[in-house]
Parts: structure tokens; sequence; C-alpha cells
């Protein structure tokens, strides 16, 4: 997701509001499966000592293997971003008038991933296949 730096150096705040596209090489190697619905809300601005601040909400949608069957389960996410980012003259290069957020947006997201989900409805504990059978945890 690009910021137009121009923008936010003129008025020194900047309102965010659209979706993102998370990259599938971001999550490729993870136990993530897809990430959709991505929304971004917020704002940045630049502070009275020239730094960047971001205030911004993050939802979307994970669809993550269930730890039983395997099979998708959709779980959903939020989380806020408040954070410096530095002084505004580092990101600011006059040929490019624009500043990535997506690896802040990544390094928030997968904080949100959980360690493991079961799909709604599974009984862990009358569980059982061909040729075998779970009698205790």
């Amino acid at each position: 997701m690009k910021i137009d730096l121009f923008k936010l150096n003129n008025y020194n705040y900047l309102d965010i509001s659209g979706d993102a596209e998370i990259p599938k090489n971001f999550y490729g190697t993870m136990d993530i499966r897809d990430i959709k619905n991505v929304k971004v809300k917020g704002s940045l601005r630049i502070n009275e000592i020239d730094e960047v601040e971001t205030d911004l909400e993050v939802s979307g949608e994970f669809i993550l293997p269930c730890a039983v069957t395997l099979e998708d389960v959709s779980y959903e996410f939020r989380t806020n971003i408040q954070e410096n980012m530095g002084n505004f003259n580092d990101f600011y290069d006059k040929c490019q008038n624009t500043l990535d957020i997506l690896p802040l947006l990544w390094e928030n997201i997968v904080s949100e991933v959980p360690m493991r989900v079961v799909k709604e409805g599974i009984s862990v504990t009358n569980i059982s296949g061909d040729g075998w059978e779970l009698i205790s945890e």
C-alpha cells in the first residue's frame, strides 16, 4: 500500500482508507492458506519534530488449516498500529514521492496469527479415523 508523501508533506496529515493486498510470497512458507479482505483505516501525520506517526486499524480474514482435520478455517483479525516510523526526511525522496507501508502492515498482521485453530463443531474428545481412535489425550 503506497502513500503519497507529497500530500503528507504539504498537510502534515493524511487520512488513509482502503484495501491492502498481501502478496502470497509474504506468507507462503507459513501455515496461512490465504489472507482476504484486508482493510486499512486511519491516518499518518508528521509531528512537531518531523517524525511520521501512524494511527491505523487493520482488519481482515485469515484462511488457516484446522488443527484436527486440516480443512480450511476462516479466522477474522483486527489490529491497531500506533507507531512512530522515524524522521520524515528519511522517507522523503523527491523522485519517488511514495512510501510503501506494506512491510509495516505485515509486521503487525503476522502477530495476529493464532497458534492453532479448530473448525467449529469438531469435538477433539471423540475423534477417530480409518484404523485408529483417540482414547485419551
